[in-house]
């Protein structure tokens, strides 16, 4: 997931520097332990969070992000210690790999050789991530991660729906996982419309604790449907007020409780983004607060970039 920490330096200019909003001296440490080309400590950080699937599945995002190109060496380390930490890590980093030589674009904009690509580094994954999960069965993370190489790899319906029964009774609400399902049900990867998709994300906002950012995943729902029906970026907000309602009540629910998550930053972020789509700055501001100029960019993607959020960020009242 990409981050900004957008705040404002000595000058008029904003300064802007790569961060998520989560304190994690650990994943720190290992971090820059990647940056110079040491593995071995992300296993470590690993193993530490075996039985927190939120945190386990944040710190796999990060460390792979930061590992990419180095997915041989973890996996030449996870074969020799048969050590499930650094098959997920393995497996994540491959799946990054993949998706960064595939881009974003639609299947018909990619090309057919980088596509040839794309599934030959994606296929990579599979071994190293079922591996990890054979070696800790509680484990949701590599049932989690399954999820990129399913819909880049053109599983069937069914294999994608057992994917998501292995995590689903071992976490239900797990962030990361909800969101990469709402992807899954979502019209560009195959499905007839967005009703089934929607209906997901309806149940899991009223399976959510207060607080708790597994709510973001029916803002994810929305603009996967705007996106279905109008893929110009002007129009999403527009198209996007017919749940409003919904999405405002949503939105309470995160902000009434008090429960803190790696993900729950995205998730004000993903509010945020929806309810300046609709130029809707009341509801949007308390997100906008909560952000405390960390953004997530996958979230303001969807209305226009980083641009709309120092715009909104801009119409902000002085404390």
């Amino acid at each position: 997931m990409r981050w900004l920490w957008v705040g404002r330096g000595g000058g008029s200019e904003p300064k802007v520097v790569r961060a998520p909003r989560w304190p994690d001296a650990a994943l720190a440490a290992a971090v820059a332990e990647a940056d110079e080309g040491r593995v071995r400590a992300a296993g470590t950080v690993l193993a530490e969070c075996r039985t927190d699937a939120e945190l386990r599945a944040h710190r796999v995002d990060v460390l792979a992000e930061r590992l990419v190109g180095f997915g041989e060496r973890v996996l030449d380390i996870g074969v020799q210690a048969r050590d499930s930490d650094m098959f997920l890590l393995a497996g994540a980093i491959f799946t990054k790999e993949a998706w960064a030589i595939r881009g974003t674009g639609l299947s018909a904009a990619v090309g057919e050789k980088r596509l040839r690509v794309f599934h030959a580094h994606l296929t990579q994954a599979v071994v190293p991530l079922r591996r990890a999960a054979d070696l800790l069965a509680d484990d949701p993370v590599p049932w989690s991660e399954m999820f990129p190489v399913s819909r880049g790899l053109e599983f069937d319906r069914a294999h994608k729906d057992q994917l998501w029964s292995e995590v689903d009774r071992r976490s239900p609400l797990l962030v990361s996982a909800n969101d990469s399902r709402v992807q899954t049900l979502a019209p560009k990867w195959g499905n007839d419309d967005e009703s089934e998709m929607l209906t997901f994300a309806r149940e899991r906002v009223a399976m959510a604790p207060n607080g708790h950012p597994v709510v973001a995943v029916l803002v994810s729902a929305v603009f996967e449907t705007a996106a279905h029906h109008d893929r110009r970026v002007g129009n999403v907000g527009r198209f996007c007020l017919k749940w409003r309602d919904e999405l405002v009540e949503a939105s309470a629910k995160l902000l009434a409780g008090t429960l803190a998550l790696p993900r729950t930053t995205w998730a004000h972020n993903m509010f945020a983004a929806m309810f300046v789509a609709m130029g809707d700055y009341e509801h949007a501001e308390p997100h906008l607060r909560a952000m405390d100029g960390h953004v997530s960019l996958a979230a303001w993607d969807w209305i226009g970039g980083e641009q709309r959020y120092r715009t909104a960020a801009a119409r902000l009242s002085n404390p």
